[in-house]
């Protein structure tokens, strides 16, 4: 596996969605930091393109700011055919944008559920299969896919988020396994509950997972951090092995329950 050392990657070009807040904006700053020109993709592109004045000015890079919703299908192409067009060949790509509900699944209409697959599963995996050909065209390149403690059992009130999830977080280890000693690194990255934006737009409420939130440099930092090494897992995430062995050694009906009981709605919500 490429052991990837960003400060040689310096003028080359990385794709991070969700780059308008929270871990994508944090990981933007970070690679800017290291002189690394960045595609800026989320849909509020008033943001995007502060974020990317911002960037220029501080660290002399440059930007591409692409304004599109990921919950619609053929984004990943138009983004591809874009940067083609100005001759631009991604070396990164960070799948960071997300989206999800609180709450009882039948309260959410179907296109919000529809939105949260496309937005966490379908939109990564074809980001993934329009950048490869570019990816693959470096000595190393990278691949980073966000994915959640919540791929680790399934979560009552948060069905179609951990759903999307698992989806996500078993194509990107699939997906490092069959790029291993290509050139082409794919990082799973599991962050802890984290100060950004997607509990309040997801409709969080008071529940039994506590809001102890860590701020996201902290993520973005256990992501660099592990890009010399071999391990497919990174995160700041506590407690995952504990929560692996929860979710495939007790009862199902166990889990389920115990889950439940943490991200059931108060009375009333």
């Amino acid at each position: 596996m490429p052991r990837i050392n960003l400060e040689i990657w310096k003028g080359d070009w990385i794709v991070v969605t969700g780059a308008s807040s929270g871990i994508g904006e944090a990981f933007c700053h970070a690679l800017a930091a290291k002189g690394l020109n960045l595609v800026l993709v989320a849909r509020r592109q008033e943001r995007l393109v502060a974020l990317a004045n911002t960037l220029r000015e501080r660290h002399g890079i440059q930007t591409l700011v692409f304004a599109a919703d990921l919950s619609q299908t053929g984004v990943a192409r138009r983004l591809r055919e874009q940067l083609d067009a100005g001759g631009i060949r991604p070396r990164g790509l960070i799948n960071n944008a997300g989206a999800g509900l609180w709450g009882e699944f039948s309260r959410h209409p179907a296109q919000a559920h529809e939105a949260i697959v496309q937005v966490v599963a379908a939109a990564p995996m074809a980001l993934c299969a329009e950048f490869l050909p570019s990816l693959r065209g470096y000595p190393e390149s990278l691949i980073v896919n966000v994915s959640s403690p919540a791929a680790y059992q399934p979560v009552p009130y948060m069905a179609s988020y951990a759903a999307a999830k698992t989806a996500l977080q078993h194509f990107s280890l699939a997906l490092y396994q069959e790029l291993k000693g290509t050139g082409v690194l794919v990082q799973t990255l599991v962050p802890a509950p984290s100060q950004t934006e997607f509990d309040d737009r997801a409709g969080a409420y008071q529940s039994g997972v506590g809001d102890v939130r860590r701020p996201p440099e902290e993520v973005v930092a256990a992501c660099l951090a592990n890009l010399d090494t071999e391990r497919p897992l990174a995160g700041n995430a506590k407690g995952l092995y504990k929560q692996r062995m929860f979710a495939g050694l007790f009862p199902v009906r166990m889990v389920l329950a115990m889950v439940a009981k943490m991200f059931k709605p108060p009375a009333g919500e």
